[in-house]
């Protein structure tokens, strides 16, 4: 009876361990800072880098800005565990002064949602 209840107890741990397994984003900044753009420059683009610190493969299903006037792209293939891949970011601003704006990563990750920002201050053109 005993052995019988530990190989349950072993397989029910095990069976809860295999299914906690999950990718898990992470980011290499949480604030991509653009600093003094331009006006009359057309675009400004970085790049953010993201890993897989999980145990499966993390795919991105979507990110969202909150202006227009930030966009990202992404490639739309898994991210291995323990790897990394990134985000580009263009920046297009249509107004002078301080930008500061919230994009949101969506992926299968333990972490669904994870935010990171846009910053900048945008002046006119002499």
């Amino acid at each position: 009876y005993s052995i019988m209840r530990i190989s349950l107890l072993f397989l029910m741990s095990l069976s809860s361990l295999i299914s906690s397994a999950k990718p898990v984003l992470e980011l290499s900044e949480e604030i991509v800072d653009f600093g003094a753009v331009r006006l009359d420059e057309t675009v400004h683009r970085k790049v953010l880098l993201v890993k897989n610190v999980g145990d499966e493969p993390l795919v991105i299903n979507q990110v969202s800005s909150t202006c227009h006037c930030v966009e990202a792209g992404w490639w739309i293939r898994p991210i291995a565990s323990m790897s990394t891949d990134s985000i580009k970011i263009v920046l297009n601003p249509d107004m002078s002064g301080v930008i500061s704006k919230k994009l949101i990563v969506y992926s299968n990750a333990k972490n669904k949602r994870t935010v990171f920002r846009v910053k900048a201050k945008a002046i006119r053109k002499k």
